[in-house]
């Protein structure tokens, strides 16, 4: 299919895209365009402007501090990849984003266009959610940050409000921990059926810190962080891995579609958990 008709607009500076956005209500910002475009060519959206943020060079970046690693929305993910920073203090984003499409789309697509799609089945939001990383909106009256807890509010629905735009993703470091990405699909390349972004700090056996965040399983992506509460300072064994897998499937609904039911993305679920906390185990 043909997408609609749509004005095109270059923009070379993020004043720019902010004011134009602000000033037209009918206008979508497009980075990698490895969603977008899609959606353009399924009528699934029909804009009558398409801002191209790709000229602003300041958007694509990744430094880090002692705490903390900042990627710029224009940030693509061979990029990342390069990067011995995120490989070495957020390895969980490094692993995620390996499995992310395919080469074309690791080669176009942007950390910061995922997040503002906002798929619930996508590789980064899910990511994001395991380590509540703060994304930074920034508009022309300014920047404002938002932890992803709060930032994804449903399926394609987020926390952006008109005229602003991502321009920063800051990630904790996350020293002393171990991190799994795990990702079942049909076929490879595909959106995740169920995905578990996994992170978890030992001391000996006793657990001092634990995220378990999953993509494919609701409208966004879900945090299981009663379990999560419940089980700092106990010690990984059997029984607390049964606990953990009963109770993080038993807290939500999965939707039914032709990929997959409800009750197989729920059996999925648990298996990666479990396969996952028995892997750390050893």
């Amino acid at each position: 299919m043909y997408p609609p008709d749509f004005s095109y607009v270059r923009v070379t500076t993020v004043e720019e895209a902010t004011k134009f956005l602000e000033s037209h209500d009918d206008a979508r910002p497009i980075a990698g365009g490895q969603s977008l475009i899609p959606m353009l060519k399924l009528r699934v959206i029909s804009p009558s402007y398409i801002v191209d943020l790709n000229p602003i060079n300041t958007l694509s970046y990744i430094s880090s501090s002692y705490s903390s690693t900042r990627i710029g929305a224009l940030t693509r993910y061979y990029e990342i990849l390069k990067s011995d920073l995120v490989k070495i203090n957020v390895p969980l984003l490094y692993q995620a984003v390996k499995v992310v499409g395919d080469m074309q789309v690791r080669n176009l697509g942007t950390i910061g266009g995922s997040t503002a799609n906002a798929d619930p089945s996508a590789d980064i939001p899910t990511v994001l959610t395991a380590l509540n990383a703060d994304i930074i909106l920034t508009s022309s009256s300014g920047s404002r940050s938002v932890k992803a807890l709060d930032f994804f509010k449903g399926a394609f629905t987020t926390d952006i409000k008109k005229g602003e735009i991502i321009s920063e993703i800051v990630l904790p470091n996350l020293e002393g921990y171990r991190t799994f990405y795990k990702k079942v699909v049909r076929r490879a390349g595909d959106f995740a059926l169920v995905s578990l972004a996994f992170a978890i700090k030992l001391r000996g056996n006793e657990i001092e810190d634990i995220r378990l965040a999953y993509g494919g399983v609701g409208d966004k992506p879900f945090r299981a962080l009663e379990v999560e509460k419940n089980v700092i300072g106990r010690r990984l064994n059997n029984e607390l891995v049964e606990e953990i897998v009963s109770k993080v499937s038993n807290q939500v609904n999965p939707p039914s579609d032709t990929r997959g039911s409800s009750w197989y993305r729920r059996e999925v679920m648990k298996i990666i958990t479990r396969n996952t906390l028995k892997e750390v185990m050893g």
